[in-house]
């Protein structure tokens, strides 16, 4: 019997999910709300057992065992999946949903002893019927959204009279269920109900193809949480019901969500009716003076024409697509961004319901990438602003910005509401290439006249754009790149060089990439000496061990005494990872931890070349001098990334 304190904590308990649930509306939130959520599915448990007599110890140990399992299996697994497969582990969460409903339902329908009322015996039936199309269509959904299955719909002949043939099916054998009372009959016909409604989800979810996956996932979703309120009711569970309930409103929410972004409902999607929809008036294709549509994209622009495209831009609208997922280019983009904002820009994303491949994935994508929520902007809120913006770029993007959806009658995508992307001033396309996307629909933006076309991975376009405005920026300043361009003057017209290594060498691994400098060096017939200090690394021969594993020879490696008297005919000296070694300071201010300490005289070389993470002192603590001397170009970063820059400029002149 459940009495009024019962009803206190199923209350309790069901405002924590509640309040965990309002908390999903930022990402900040989203992890304090995950916490109250699974606070209060841990006390429904908890109650649950307790309630129905369940509390003996062996009883609670095996829930307690099940408990723990269920949760470090969902916690590896869950750790060990990306953001670019989140969508098919939804998929299949919602599908576990509906196994864990039908199974719980044909338990109950089955005990002995228990007589179950009609209410409860109707809802198990059903729960059970959606459950297991919960579950089957879950695990097509997971395998088309993991490229498991083909992304195109499969529809069968008469594929929608094999539906209501399997409908009216479930429906008979659900009606007899229902009257029948014996388990030795009633097992059997809910056996057969169960393997009807699995074969039911199977059918229904293969005639749907990649570009309604969203809706899927949110149908889905809702349909797991119906399967569980109907659980609730079978077995009289108050927190199950209003949890299921809550599940399966948000579900449908969503559904409509989705299904409204693309301008069309559940029957457009899931039995292919068109139906007379609200369509907006289709524009006509703009055409040039000749009257034929506007010419091929200026692909022939190409990366080296962004520069100039940004350079007086004050507005940048970003719209990520599935693309982008794909290729891991979200970090890419940020950095981008960070760009665009350091050069005074306004840069904002735009997001369409449907570009990823469950509601909100392109948010959660950014979200992980430490993009501020206040960036985000859906559709409806950001087309008024495009024909205002000096430039936008698309990520792996095609149908929600495909003009055709706006413009052309009769196509998969025809009335669908898209991003104006095609209104701003430049559009800068980063697609892997020009084939349409899941709709089949060609996508008439890549023939604009101001389109550029930047075909290829897009976290390798990103990374060379960034490349690009980075050259840009800093020559202009006389930043780091400014530096490069100095330091290659200077190597070019070296005869000799001294590379003296130090412990941020170590630190960086980049060993490999000096000795691979030294080759260019000799190549090109300059002289290379390495100068080893005795204290450079953590332990006496430190460095020396080090060169040896890159296979310098052991002739070039040559000890502070040998090597000192040398720098002053020296044309460039390269530090890599090192400072106190070579601060002038030990031998020049007294009363520092380094005073009076030996060290490689590099200041006395003609040109000094600092490839250091940064300009702070070592681990004396002593600041160095040397790097405020004229003659000194500081290359900052990496050392290994900075070898990298360095090889590539040299590769670049020897092979020009």
């Amino acid at each position: 019997m459940i009495n009024s304190a019962s009803i206190v904590f199923d209350i309790v308990i069901i405002l924590i999910l509640f309040v965990g649930i309002r908390e999903f509306r930022s990402p900040r939130g989203a992890r304090i709300g995950n916490m109250m959520a699974a606070l209060a599915i841990f006390c429904a448990v908890l109650i649950t057992v307790y309630r129905y007599g369940l509390a003996s110890p062996g009883i609670m140990f095996g829930v307690i065992f099940a408990l723990l399992i269920g949760s470090a299996v969902g916690w590896i697994w869950s750790i060990r999946i990306d953001m670019l497969h989140m969508p098919s582990m939804i998929a299949f969460q919602n599908g576990a949903g509906g196994a864990a409903s039908f199974l719980v339902s044909f338990l109950e329908l089955t005990r002995i002893g228990m007589p179950l009322n009609q209410v409860s015996k109707i809802s198990g039936i059903i729960g059970i019927v959606v459950g297991a199309v919960t579950l089957s269509g879950s695990v097509i959904a997971a395998a088309k959204l993991a490229n498991k299955m083909k992304q195109t719909p499969t529809v069968l002949p008469a594929h929608n009279l094999i539906q209501l043939g399997i409908i009216v099916v479930i429906i008979l054998i659900g009606g007899q269920a229902v009257i029948v009372s014996a388990n030795q009959v009633l097992v059997p016909l809910l056996f057969t109900l169960l393997v009807v409604s699995l074969v039911l989800g199977v059918i229904f979810t293969l005639r749907i193809g990649g570009a309604d996956m969203p809706v899927v996932i949110s149908f889905l979703n809702a349909c797991s949480g119906l399967a569980a309120a109907l659980v609730g009711l079978a077995v009289q569970n108050g927190i199950l019901i209003a949890s299921g309930a809550t599940v399966a409103a948000s579900g449908c929410i969503l559904s409509y969500v989705m299904c409204k972004a693309m301008n069309r409902d559940l029957m457009n999607v899931f039995l292919g009716i068109r139906r007379g929809l609200k369509r907006p008036k289709l524009k006509k294709e703009p055409a040039d003076a000749k009257g034929v549509p506007a010419g091929t994209a200026r692909a022939e622009v190409g990366i080296s024409g962004i520069a100039e495209i940004v350079r007086d831009a004050k507005s940048v609208v970003i719209v990520p697509g599935y693309g982008m997922a794909l290729a891991h280019a979200q970090f890419k983009v940020v950095e981008l961004m960070k760009l665009f904002e350091e050069a005074g820009k306004t840069v904002k994303f735009a997001i369409h319901p449907v570009a990823g491949r469950m509601p909100g994935h392109m948010n959660v994508l950014l979200a992980e990438a430490d993009v501020p929520y206040d960036k985000l902007h859906e559709m409806d809120d950001i087309n008024p602003e495009f024909p205002a913006t000096d430039v936008a770029i698309i990520v792996g993007a095609c149908d929600v910005v495909n003009p055709a959806a706006i413009r052309t009658e009769g196509t998969p995508i025809s009335g669908m509401p898209i991003l104006n992307v095609h209104e701003a001033k430049h559009v800068i396309v980063c697609n892997l290439d020009e084939r349409p996307g899941y709709s089949g629909v060609e996508n008439p933006l890549y023939k604009d006249e101001k389109v550029i076309m930047l075909l290829g991975d897009a976290k390798e376009t990103m990374g060379e754009i960034i490349g690009l405005l980075s050259a840009k920026k800093e020559l202009a300043q006389g930043g780091p790149r400014g530096a490069i361009t100095s330091a290659y003057n200077a190597l070019m017209d070296a005869k000799s060089v001294v590379i003296v290594p130090g412990y941020g060498m170590a630190l960086a691994h980049a060993q490999f990439k000096v000795v691979e400098l030294m080759k260019l060096f000799e190549e090109a017939g300059k002289t290379v000496k390495f100068a080893i200090h005795p204290v450079a690394g953590r332990m006496p021969g430190h460095m020396n061990v080090l060169l040896a594993e890159a296979d310098v020879p052991y002739d070039k490696l040559h000890e502070m005494d040998d090597i000192n008297p040398e720098f002053p005919a020296t044309d460039v000296a390269i530090i890599v990872g090192a400072c106190d070694v070579v601060n002038p300071a030990a031998i020049r201010t007294e009363g520092t931890p380094i005073s009076g300490m030996p060290i490689l005289n590099v200041h006395e070389a003609k040109h000094v070349i600092v490839c250091n993470l940064d300009e702070r002192p070592g681990y004396s603590g002593v600041e160095n001098p040397l790097y405020k001397d004229e003659k000194v170009i500081m290359l900052l970063g990496d050392a290994k990334e900075t070898m990298k820059e360095v090889i590539n400029r040299l590769n670049g002149k020897r092979n020009g």
